[in-house]
């Protein structure tokens, strides 16, 4: 099912779709019905989860704050132990890339030692999170339970009126925390622009077909963004890991090398985030939300005509 609103369906049959569609696309990994890798489910289980919490947020319109709220905190939980996973992973490959820009390698036991204790800490995070915690048939059971609730689902509002407030909502939420990480580039404001970011990426994806042209153009500004913004996360949090001194290194020379190469990569991703930042959140959003009004208007009146 695919991820995008529809003209000859309502608004409230669209995101119970797309609602199920993710959920039913999460099951098929998590059952190994789809014969994805076990990271490659947890990969894929997180990002569902993600494009139906940006859903949840567009629609709070129609669902009411308090479906919202709770569907939310459903798919948040569910994903979290999923994250853990995820980041012990993504230490690894952030850690090769940064050793393809370095040059001159003249310690590369020291360089091998750290590659080791990173795979050493995903494997005990993995075998810790996805055996001994059985997050698998957890969050299995979770997709479950919320694919039956989904029918259940109750849309008050219909056409734009169940999108228009949460649509400037996530705009909103976005325009200010990139004036924040531009004020202040912290790790925490970074990292709460990437999530709002993100919804904005998925909701560009939800409401593709009102205005393609528009659409797609930011969509694919907020997909580079996120992605600036991952891998600079993904650097803060291998920096942390390195910093540790209880990190079994008994060569710690290479992190001589390592930790300022980390730093100057993060500014080069943030300069690069900022200039995207710009393209994506250069309208106030009272006028973004009424561009969007205007395209999905158009685009309604458009098909109503053609069926006269």
């Amino acid at each position: 099912m695919a991820f995008r609103i529809k003209v000859e369906e309502s608004v409230a049959k669209g995101i119970k779709r797309m609602a199920r569609g993710q959920i039913e696309r999460t099951l098929a990994g998590l059952t190994g019905q789809n014969g994805a890798t076990q990271e490659e489910v947890v990969h894929d289980a997180r990002k569902r989860f993600k494009k139906i919490r940006a859903l949840l947020r567009l629609a709070r319109g129609g669902l009411g704050r308090k479906l919202v709220a709770r569907e939310n905190a459903r798919f948040r939980d569910a994903a979290r132990p999923l994250s853990e996973v995820r980041d012990a992973g993504v230490l690894v490959d952030a850690f090769d890339q940064l050793i393809k820009r370095c040059s001159g390698r003249d310690r590369p036991e020291a360089i091998e030692a750290v590659r080791l204790a990173l795979l050493d800490h995903k494997r005990q995070v993995s075998r810790h999170v996805l055996e001994e915690e059985q997050v698998i048939e957890r969050v299995t059971a979770v997709a479950e339970e919320a694919r039956s609730d989904v029918k259940r689902w109750d849309v008050d509002e219909d056409d734009w009126t169940a999108l228009e407030g949460g649509l400037k909502r996530t705009y909103r939420l976005g325009y200010e925390a990139f004036r924040a990480a531009l004020d202040d580039p912290d790790d925490e404001n970074l990292h709460e622009l990437r999530k709002r970011v993100k919804d904005l990426w998925y909701t560009f994806n939800i409401l593709e077909p009102i205005r393609p042209d528009f659409t797609r153009e930011q969509g694919e500004h907020a997909e580079r963004l996120a992605d600036d913004l991952g891998d600079d996360h993904d650097l803060a949090v291998l920096k942390q890991f390195l910093s540790d001194p209880a990190l079994p290194l008994r060569d710690r020379s290479a992190l001589e090398a390592i930790l300022p190469l980390i730093d100057r990569r993060r500014a080069e991703l943030q300069q690069e985030a900022f200039d995207l930042g710009w393209k994506l959140y250069s309208e106030k959003p009272r006028a973004f939300v009424k561009r969007m009004g205007a395209y999905w208007n158009a685009w309604r009146s458009e098909v109503n005509a053609a069926q006269l």
